[in-house]
């Protein structure tokens, strides 16, 4: 054989050794990125059922919130509704007459007596003082607007802890 056989023998081997060496290379690499796709395609699944599961638990906790913010506005509305009949009912009897507004009354002796009572001063001593009409009006709207106030304080600080419980909740 001649030398310039020989030769093309040897780049023709070298050529088919490499074309035979880049498709195992190939085939490993397709089945490292397959392997690969597979494990990623394993994390998104686990995301998304953890994704899930999460806005689940938070909607459950938004549910609970709002069912107890709604218990919580009924109950108070039932109650201003109650207070708001009372006082109406105590307004029409203090307009009718056939009730009063009365303000107790106790006597405190002043200190710096031997403890008798000053004969020069109109005291009233452990009793109530009735109002006028117009004076007890005035006074039922006062117990109104303070009844109206603490419902609202309370009716606020439920709905503070609601949202702060169901906050709470949402992070654990």
């Amino acid at each position: 054989m001649t030398e310039q056989i020989k030769v093309l023998i040897a780049v023709a081997l070298f050529a088919l050794g490499l074309a035979v060496g880049w498709g195992v290379q190939g085939w490993r690499s397709e089945a490292r990125i397959q392997s690969l796709r597979a494990d990623h395609a394993k994390v998104l699944a686990d995301i998304s059922a953890a994704t899930e599961k999460t806005r689940q638990a938070v909607q459950r906790a938004a549910d609970a919130a709002n069912a107890a913010i709604n218990e919580a506005d009924r109950a108070a509305t039932e109650r201003i509704a109650r207070n708001d009949e009372e006082n109406s009912r105590l307004r029409a009897c203090v307009r009718a007459g056939t009730c009063g507004v009365r303000i107790v009354t106790r006597y405190v002796r002043d200190s710096s007596s031997d403890g008798a009572a000053d004969s020069t001063t109109s005291t009233v001593g452990d009793a109530a003082v009735e109002l006028d009409q117009a004076a007890g009006l005035r006074v039922l709207d006062l117990r109104e607007s303070v009844q109206l106030d603490a419902e609202k304080l309370d009716y606020l600080q439920r709905y503070a802890e609601t949202c702060w419980r169901a906050g709470s909740r949402a992070a654990e």
